[in-house]
């Protein structure tokens, strides 16, 4: 009989706490909007693109809208310009596209100004090409993934792969690292590796050292296999530029619990107007890029890399 009369109370309980649930919807105002520029200019050959748009609401996950009609020139701090078309196939991207085979954007030294003209405002932003390092070489050797590499499917053996490149001597040099598995680019958000001089930090005094392992091996999300072929690009970027990312990441991990309020992240595209109601956000960005690739050959495999 006790048992009973437990079971009963239980099931009143359940009943009165699901009875009890109502679903609230959020009303969040309207957030500023901003117009946003996605740049990373280099002096790599082929053409050069800029994209702008349209910031959206917190919740809103529509695509952000595209910025049309804008007028968007970079000139050069010798006075050399570069008009940058729309793209008619591709909503809210701007083009240059160079007359000749050997007609190439950017040189380290150079400091390049941005002036973009849409919706009845100016927005300019500057950044100068710094210099970059060539890699020296790619390595690889035949492993077991570490827990990092093995998620989501990844194999479970195959060739942990490093790029070796030294810093050049004098503090204050910033880079990016992008890596490409087969011409596919690993663009997750854990892959976005960037450094100050030959370490993780400022603080680290890594000026003039090879890069630090973590740095070599970040090339490596996942294993590769036999006959991958394996793309390292290293970008040259200002200070501001990985202080921006740094801040980037910040907003990406910044959830939980515990979470602070999420932040504005600074930006160098700003409106000359500062009382306007529509101001800048994003990054214009001018890099010097060395490239190296390799395709894995398991004859020249090396062992006990460091």
């Amino acid at each position: 009989m006790k048992a009973n009369t437990s079971i009963l109370l239980v099931l009143m309980l359940v009943f009165i706490l699901s009875s009890c649930e109502d679903i609230v919807t959020l009303k969040t105002p309207s957030s500023d909007h901003y117009m946003v520029i996605e740049a990373t200019l280099t002096n790599l050959p082929g053409p050069q693109k800029i994209v702008l748009s349209r910031s959206q609401d917190y919740f809103d996950n529509t695509d952000a809208p595209k910025i049309v009609g804008a007028n968007v020139s970079i000139s050069d701090n010798d006075g050399k310009e570069y008009l940058f078309k729309e793209a008619k196939s591709e909503l809210g991207s701007y083009v240059w596209t160079p007359t000749t085979p050997t007609d190439i954007f950017g040189k380290v030294g150079k400091t390049y100004t941005l002036t973009v003209k849409a919706a009845n405002e100016t927005f300019t932003a500057s950044e100068t090409m710094r210099r970059v390092p060539p890699i020296d070489s790619i390595l690889y050797q035949f492993d077991e993934a570490n827990q990092r590499q093995a998620s989501d499917g990844k194999p479970k053996n195959g060739y942990d792969a490093q790029f070796y490149a030294r810093d050049p001597m004098g503090m204050g040099d910033c880079f990016r690292v992008k890596t490409y598995k087969n011409k596919k680019l690993f663009n997750g958000t854990q892959n976005l590796v960037f450094f100050y001089d030959a370490a993780f930090q400022k603080g680290a005094m890594a000026d003039g050292l090879m890069f630090i392992l973590p740095i070599r091996r970040s090339i490596s999300p996942e294993l590769y296999q036999e006959k991958d072929t394996i793309k390292v690009d290293l970008y040259s970027i200002s200070e501001s530029q990985f202080n921006f990312y740094s801040q980037a990441r910040l907003e990406l991990n910044n959830a939980g619990l515990f979470s602070r309020p999420a932040a504005n992240i600074p930006t160098n595209f700003t409106n000359t107007n500062p009382n306007s109601s529509l101001q800048g956000a994003g990054w214009f960005g001018i890099s010097a890029v060395s490239s190296l690739q390799t395709i894995v050959d398991p004859k020249k495999a090396r062992k006990n890399i460091k």
